[in-house]
């Protein structure tokens, strides 16, 4: 019953806000409360544990399968968090129960999803997530907010539908609706190439791949900070673990489609630091992070593709990279909301950026942090690929660091002149209430679960050589970011990059286009009729149709002009046959 409680809780308190004498009630106490059966799940449920409701649709499985539970974990505790802290960040206006209605149907997807042991469970839950997260992105009704939640529902549409072709292909090749049967069936498909492409793309629309990751830097600057933290901590993960399911990773070797996650990957990691050390804006800033560690997240995924003993190494190191930078990412998010309501407070402000800088440690991989281990172990990990690739990400990984350090760098720049702009000012008391003890998850988080869920990662032994192997990366990018800010120094804001890059760059070019239509000449009525009488007409009297008419005539009185017009025809046929036919 606790597995079905997990996806109701959520689910029921939603209605209840919508009643008018239980609205108060449900937003106070319910749902902050709401993905507590989450949380217990995660904690006490048995790994191999499940549940199916054989009279719901096609019959509902519900269950962990090899990743669950771990993200269970960190999604129920982002979620809660989230409730809490809502009920210090809002004032309790009339938009902010339409609100509370989203951010409850788009946590009871995100239950639901990642519990779902079936593809239609599965498809169904995160379509709710999905588009009940539109609501959080156009919950302000600004005109950013407007255009943000605009491209969000176009990405969302377009990843829905390669997601339903990748789903339709994957259930028809492996003949069930089971997800555990779905990575062996497509391994041997025979469309197993365009079954891959579909579903990275398909997922890589929440999971914020290029070139589909436009929607992140412009959806987070407007959204509230609640919504921020769990669509960066939480939902984009649900793009990790559709992957984790659709593609046939531990299945065999697919050296090509590996090669392919790791530029993918990388392109993100390296492209979003670029793009992201220009923005001037704190939670921009943090929404390329996201975009960056997922790249980082890709390429690990590349690497569990490349062999099955690869997948076994890879698939606990991606559990608690995920892990990790959902709390951490949750942190800074929540961190910010803070910064932004604290004003001209010395001792404030100093509390704040220590609170910032811990979860940002974690996310760029510093010594003693839960980040440094899962980096130690993915680069263990790297050594499964092939000898021709390991060489290359050996030095590749540690750059990622160095721009991770460079990009949160710059926001806890961004973040300190955030709060000495303002005036004196104080966050409510529940903000801080929920956000120190996330603060304190992040310290602790990894070490537990490596613990809790008996992962075989040890954590890298504190001599000196594996201590700097964590720090220069670190030390690399903030020295980069002090040279550069000194070197540049003004100049260096006046190389930006718009939220949205791709997007912006595509918006442009659009509206070009738009304005040379609108100047080209708009023919009238009758240019719009094309006459073919007259012209014709004056064909059939010419002396030249006549003549050409007559010497086809004479030619098709010899019997060989037909024979030949006759083995063309058939020669013809023939070869529409062959090559029409779909090759099965």
């Amino acid at each position: 019953m606790i597995w079905l409680l997990v996806i109701l809780t959520p689910l029921l308190t939603a209605l209840l806000l919508a009643l008018p004498g239980a609205g108060r009630i449900a937003k106070r106490v319910l749902l902050p409360l709401a993905p507590l059966p989450a949380l217990w799940l995660a904690l006490t449920g048995p790994a191999d544990g499940g549940a199916e409701f054989p009279s719901l649709v096609l019959g509902l499985r519900l269950g962990f399968g090899e990743a669950g539970q771990v993200f269970l974990l960190f999604t129920s505790i982002l979620w809660f968090i989230a409730g809490v802290y809502a009920q210090g960040y809002f004032g309790g206006g009339a938009r902010d129960r339409k609100f509370f209605g989203f951010f409850l149907m788009t946590m009871t997807g995100n239950f639901g999803l990642i519990l779902a042991q079936d593809v239609p469970a599965f498809y169904s839950f995160f379509a709710m997530m999905t588009f009940s997260g539109f609501g959080l992105v156009i919950h302000s009704d600004t005109a950013a907010a407007r255009r943000a939640a605009r491209l969000y529902l176009i990405t969302a549409i377009l990843g829905e539908a390669l997601l339903l072709g990748a789903v339709f292909l994957a259930v028809g090749a492996a003949d069930s609706i089971l997800l555990a049967d779905l990575g062996p069936a497509v391994a041997t498909s025979e469309w197993r190439n365009l079954i891959i492409l579909l579903a990275f793309f398909g997922f890589g629309v929440k999971a914020g791949a290029v070139p589909v990751h436009f929607w992140l830097p412009l959806a987070h600057p407007v959204a509230p900070v609640p919504a921020s933290a769990v669509l960066s901590g939480a939902m984009i993960k649900a793009g990790l673990l559709g992957w984790m399911h659709f593609l046939p990773l531990g299945q065999g070797e697919f050296l090509g489609w590996s090669v392919f996650l790791i530029i993918m990957g990388l392109l993100a990691a390296f492209g979003a630091v670029i793009a992201g050390c220009t923005q001037d804006e704190p939670k921009t800033v943090l929404a390329y992070s996201s975009i960056s560690q997922m790249g980082v997240m890709t390429v690990a995924l590349g690497i569990g593709l490349a062999r099955p003993d690869a997948w076994v190494a890879t698939l606990p190191v991606l559990l608690l990279y995920a892990l990790n930078h959902a709390l951490a990412k949750g942190a800074l998010f929540f961190g910010t909301g803070i910064a932004m309501a604290t004003g001209h407070h010395k001792a404030a402000r100093w509390w704040v950026m220590l609170g910032l800088a811990v979860p940002a440690l974690a996310i760029a991989g510093a010594p003693w942090t839960g980040g440094g281990i899962v980096k130690a172990a993915l680069k263990v990990a790297a050594a499964d690929v092939t000898e021709h690739l390991y060489p290359a990400l050996d030095w590749l990984l540690p750059l990622t660091a160095i721009g991770t350090s460079l990009l949160l760098g710059r926001f806890l720049w961004l973040a300190w002149w955030e709060m000495r702009g303002k005036a004196r000012g104080a966050a409510h008391p529940l903000m801080w209430f929920a956000w120190v003890p996330l603060v304190g998850a992040v310290v602790a988080a990894v070490g537990f679960a490596t613990s809790f869920y008996a992962f075989g990662i040890a954590s890298p032994p504190a001599t000196v050589g594996a201590v700097w192997k964590n720090a220069w990366p670190i030390l690399a990018g903030v020295g980069l970011l002090l040279v550069a800010s000194r070197v540049l120094g003004g100049r260096l804001a006046r190389v930006t990059v718009p939220a949205g890059d791709v997007v912006v760059a595509f918006e442009l070019g659009a509206c070009r286009l738009q304005r040379i239509w609108r100047r080209l000449p708009v023919p009238g009525p009758s240019r719009w009729k094309i006459n073919l009488v007259e012209p014709l007409e004056n064909l059939a009297e010419s002396e030249r149709r006549r003549d050409f008419a007559n010497r086809v005539e004479e030619q098709i009185r010899h019997r060989s002009v037909p024979g030949v017009l006759f083995m063309l025809l058939a020669l013809l046929l023939i070869a529409m046959l062959v090559f029409g036919t779909p090759i099965r």
